[in-house]
């Protein structure tokens, strides 16, 4: 990924912000900044609904410490996971808990494929560019993966702003998929978080047939 010089210290920053959270939470669902296990669980049943991923060889951006490793084991579905990260404190942990798996840089796991790639609240801090950020990243992710991409954002149709968090017009995703990376693209905007909530993120899903 080629990253601008105000980008590479956005990515900086959330460096720090990230290793913070792992330092105050320890290897928990706040410390990679979901508002808890219950949550961060249901995002990640969300994502692997793009297709039947047993058996399949994935690649988990931004894995923190593994959770969606973890989440994969629980469920019973084998997979062949490679998780990446740029906060060495996460991926020590990861590799820690799953000496089965593999863990390391952008850049080498960039040098593989993969069937599906996966991407959890990745997109969500505020950054210079955001659009370019996450634009660039699917497009790296989508050329790696064989079968398909998942991923999530923060809908901008909700009633309430975080001003650290980035909001994004679902439909705007749907045509810079269109347009950029693939035809086949659906994304879901209809499940709820946390009960009683009205939806505030979406999903997408990238095939290649």
């Amino acid at each position: 990924m080629i990253l601008k010089t105000k980008e590479c210290e956005d990515m900086s920053d959330l460096e720090t912000h990230y290793r913070n959270l792992f330092l105050k939470f320890g290897d928990s669902a706040e410390s990679a900044q979901y508002r808890d296990r219950i949550t961060q669980v249901k995002r990640y049943e969300i994502l692997i609904e793009i297709a039947n991923i047993t058996g399949s060889k994935v690649l988990d951006f931004g894995c923190g410490t593994a959770h969606f490793a973890t989440f994969l084991k629980e469920k019973g579905i084998q997979v062949d996971y490679t998780g990446v990260d740029f906060v060495n404190e996460f991926l020590q942990c990861a590799k820690e808990k799953h000496p089965e798996s593999k863990f390391c840089s952008l850049d080498e796991a960039l040098q593989d494929t993969y069937d599906y790639a996966f991407v959890s609240g990745v997109f969500n801090n505020v950054m210079e560019n955001n659009e370019n950020f996450y634009k660039e990243t699917v497009k790296q992710l989508y050329q790696v993966a064989k079968k398909g991409l998942s991923f999530n954002m923060m809908s901008s149709y909700v009633d309430y702003y975080d001003q650290g968090l980035y909001y994004e017009k679902p439909e705007n995703v749907f045509q810079f998929i269109k347009n950029e990376v693939s035809p086949y693209v659906a994304i879901r905007n209809d499940y709820q978080i946390r009960d009683g909530v009205i939806p505030f993120e979406f999903a997408v899903y990238v095939y290649k047939r």
